[in-house]
């Protein structure tokens, strides 16, 4: 008897694209049941940013099971979210000139999102919003609908007061006209009270926007009274380098959505960071029974002290996708009939095949050499990478040799030698 298949539902996905039985995991390897050792360059869609079972952070988990200290509190007050409110302010919030307070609204980012979404329509009075295509902000209702893509799964939540503009990653005037015609028409009636983005798309296909539009949009959205949304759960906490996706461009986001990596430990947690001006919310007007994970609130905190005191963990991130990017282009310059196009931001990284067969031939590959990587983007065309910002450098070469070998047992062309080192 197969149990997984007697008694699980059919929705199950991961464990159909990685068939193996995991037991154990360190940083960026995890073991199955028989001792074989996998490379993870998936980290649970992100949430794994800063490795398995993170030494540190384990030892500070196993210190508050064993004292005793508060898991489940609602929203009270507690020392452990007392440190992390301080630790965040401190090393993240200040720094980045953001004025802001934190919400905590559950465990997972599709919670972030309707709250984010609520308190749009709250401030604005306007309901309907604007996104783009690609875009992949969570599977509750409301977040579903406003999701243009869903990595080729299908979206059964659809309500009719969104609006997806085009994926912007060079801007022209077309998309400036575009993103004005849809804030001055709204959807079917309903003006538009909110822009939600995510300035480096995941799920849409490893794409980070073009900085100069995402400053465009800030302008138009004050210019119409419209509140900005980052979504920052997936390419968010550190991923691209920065510890927001939006940094270094004018985004300026008035509400932003934070979860997967948050934790550090892979612990459900997420949050919304609120402007202090527009924080308008009545007392309990938007609750949640797992609002206040304190285990989460400690690992958390600790991770910001071990990795965001100073610039030297962005550096290593950023020379790391840089790494990726190079080992990605090397596969696609040996298929250049096949026009493959590299993508990604910081170790957010993808490799357009431009062909959902081939990507999933490359991925099922990649798995028979023990690496994990998944598909992303419209059709899951875009084979993507995501290891943890923790990898080893060695560790980091490992995976791509794998990824360029599943690539040459995939396509009948010799495997490319890596500039990866």
């Amino acid at each position: 008897m197969n149990p997984f298949e007697q008694f699980e539902s059919n929705v199950r996905y991961y464990s159909r694209r990685w068939p193996a039985i995991f037991s154990y995991s360190q940083g960026s390897v995890i073991t199955d049941e028989d001792g074989k050792e996998y490379l993870d360059f998936f980290a649970g869609a992100g949430v794994l940013g800063y490795g398995h079972n993170n030494p540190e952070l384990v030892e500070v988990a196993i210190e508050h099971l064993r004292s005793g200290k508060l898991l489940h509190s609602l929203d009270t007050f507690t020392t452990q979210k007392r440190a992390f409110l301080e630790t965040l302010e401190a090393l993240i919030l200040k720094p980045r000139g953001l004025d802001m307070v934190v919400q905590t609204v559950g465990p997972t980012g599709a919670t972030a999102v309707e709250a984010a979404l609520q308190l749009a329509q709250r401030l604005s009075e306007n309901r309907a919003v604007i996104g783009y295509e690609g875009s992949y902000h969570g599977m509750s209702y409301r977040a579903a609908s406003i999701s243009a893509s869903m990595a080729g799964r299908q979206v059964v939540a659809h309500v009719g007061d969104f609006v997806a503009l085009p994926f912007v990653d060079r801007m022209t005037e077309r998309d400036v006209e575009l993103l004005d015609a849809a804030l001055r028409q709204g959807v079917k009636g309903e003006k538009i009270g909110a822009i939600i983005l995510e300035p480096t798309q995941g799920e849409g296909g490893a794409r980070p926007f073009d900085p100069e539009y995402l400053a465009v949009v800030r302008q138009k959205a004050t210019e119409y009274g419209v509140i900005v949304i980052a979504d920052e759960i997936q390419a968010g906490v550190g991923r691209t380098g920065s510890f927001f996706s939006f940094e270094g461009s004018k985004l300026d986001p008035d509400i932003i959505c934070v979860s997967k990596a948050i934790s550090g430990l892979g612990l459900p947690m997420a949050l919304n960071l609120i402007r202090r001006s527009l924080d308008t919310w009545n007392a309990g007007e938007f609750s949640g029974t797992f609002r206040g994970n304190n285990l989460a609130f400690a690992t958390s905190a600790r991770m910001m002290e071990m990795y965001w005191r100073d610039e030297s963990f962005a550096t290593a991130t950023k020379a790391k996708g840089l790494t990726v990017r190079s080992a990605l282009q090397s596969i696609a310059d040996c298929y250049p009939e096949l026009d493959f196009d590299v993508r990604g931001n910081g170790l957010l990284c993808g490799l357009n095949v431009k062909d959902t067969q081939l990507a999933d031939q490359v991925t099922r590959a990649a798995f028979d050499r023990q690496l994990i990587v998944e598909t992303c983007g419209a059709g899951d065309t875009v084979v993507k990478l995501l290891a943890p910002m923790t990898t080893t450098s060695e560790q980091l070469h490992d995976g791509l040799e794998r990824l360029s070998e599943a690539f040459a047992a995939t396509l009948p062309v010799k495997s490319p030698a890596l500039s990866a080192r």
